[in-house]
């Protein structure tokens, strides 16, 4: 695959598939952002300077994952309400799910 190609972004838990193509463009810029801290760190800009960009770069990367986590809780509901889950599989993603809250509070 070439540099500039990019894959088609998915991803299947149990019955439940979700594509996370429109990530790319934002994960390119948060990229970018953080060579721009490289490079204002090797400028010896001003230290504050730096920390709001360092904000702004985490602030971009947690709005990735919101919506990758709604976007994923939007799939679940979908395969929950379209029967595409059994009991097993639905207590599983329920787990999960608790889980990744406790770890993201």
């Amino acid at each position: 695959m070439k540099k500039n190609e990019k894959a088609k972004t998915k991803t299947t838990n149990s019955n439940i598939e979700v594509k996370h193509d429109r990530q790319h463009p934002r994960l390119s810029r948060i990229e970018g952002q953080v060579r721009g801290v490289e490079k204002m760190i090797d400028a010896e800009r001003n230290c504050l300077e730096i920390v709001h960009q360092i904000s702004a770069i985490i602030n971009a990367l947690r709005r990735v994952q919101n919506d990758m986590l709604r976007d994923h809780l939007t799939a679940l509901g979908e395969a929950i309400i379209a029967g595409n889950l059994s009991p097993q599989e639905r207590r599983e993603m329920a787990d999960e799910l608790a889980a990744l809250f406790k770890q993201l509070s």
